[in-house]
């Protein structure tokens, strides 16, 4: 006999298809919507409560090959100057169906920073630094240098309900789980001032030439994907006034090369990575006429990406040929509150 696994999501799907399910009562199939609006349209506004990250180089197999011991660099948000509190304002659109729901929210964040390198920075850069007729796109900041950073930011989530059932207890109250599908993501520009480039330095093995302070910008983002459950429950006659509470968590793991993933780096690396996401809301709901409800709360986000890259397995020759760079870890977490009020209609 072929051993069988039941996850979470199986034992749902298990359960729900044993059970009776009427028209009507106890347990019926999809969302009641109980006739009123099924497309919400909502302004938020609120805080970043908590923003953290940083990468760290480990090991360098070319450093390794050659006999070199030389450490890494380490870079965090909060040596960086930001990791502030700041406000977020955004946008969220909501279309329910019986069966499934579909959801598109973000808000905008802007931290920035006027500070001073702890301690010698070297960074690879999107757009080159032109200094004395020859462009650059790696610069170093150095130690005690002021230097200010500029991040516009937008944190976007893209959302796929499954809802198969709503249970309903008791009158005037429901339960409605679900299966979460969905893409978060986070893009945004930056800018970076160090003053006016001053001169080169050279660094790494094989050297290379590093410009002296100098301002730059360019863009960075990344979207991920999730799965998970969810659950919301509604207390209230339809056609008065509501409580609603929703949760949803999400995860997703991924072990691979970094070939196949939509994005691009110079040499192939085993990527490692590790994402988990966690939303929460509670809303009120006042009919202000028979096809339109204003709304009317609160929601929580939280996300954390944990990873590591290293190199994929090469022969000497190749590591030696690619110069190899650094192993690296890298970490980030985030959480946000804010209110939110808009209409249903």
């Amino acid at each position: 006999m072929l051993p069988v696994r039941l996850t979470a999501c199986s034992i749902l799907l298990l359960g729900l298809a044993a059970a009776p399910v009427r028209a009507g009562g106890f347990l019926q199939w999809g969302r009641v919507r109980d006739g009123r609006g099924t497309f919400d349209l909502e302004l938020t506004a609120g805080r970043v409560t908590r923003i953290k990250g940083s990468v760290e180089e480990t090991v360098r197999p070319y450093y390794e090959l050659i006999g070199k011991e030389t450490q890494g660099e380490s870079y965090s948000l909060a040596e960086l100057g930001l990791d502030g509190k700041k406000a977020t304002f955004g946008a969220r659109l909501e279309k329910r169906w019986r069966f499934f729901t579909l959801g598109l929210g973000g808000f905008y964040y802007h931290p920035s920073a006027d500070t001073v390198a702890l301690r010698d920075y070297y960074i690879g850069i999107a757009n080159e630094i032109e200094f004395e007729g020859r462009r650059y796109e790696y610069m170093m900041i150095p130690e005690g240098q002021p230097f200010t950073a500029d991040m516009r930011t937008v944190f976007c989530d893209l959302s796929l309900l499954f809802t198969p059932v709503t249970v309903s207890p008791a009158e005037n109250f429901q339960f409605i789980p679900a299966i979460y599908l969905g893409v978060t993501g986070l893009f945004g520009t930056y800018d970076l001032d160090a003053g006016p480039p001053t001169g080169t330095v050279q660094y790494e093995n094989p050297p290379r030439d590093y410009v002296v302070g100098g301002r730059t910008d360019g863009w960075a983002g990344v979207g991920v994907p999730a799965i998970g459950l969810g659950g919301e429950f509604r207390i209230g006659p339809p056609d008065g006034f509501r409580l609603t509470a929703r949760a949803r968590y999400g995860f997703f793991r991924y072990q691979g090369s970094t070939d196949h993933l939509p994005f691009s780096i110079r040499h192939e690396k085993h990527l490692d990575l590790e994402y988990e996401n966690i939303t929460g809301r509670v809303q009120a709901e006042v009919p202000l006429s028979a096809r339109l409800d204003l709304l009317f709360g609160v929601s929580y986000t939280y996300l954390k990406f944990d990873g590591e890259s290293s190199a994929t397995e090469k022969t000497p020759e190749e590591v030696e040929e690619l110069r190899e760079k650094f192993d690296k870890k890298f970490d980030f977490e985030m959480s946000e509150l804010h209110g939110f009020i808009g209409l249903r209609f």
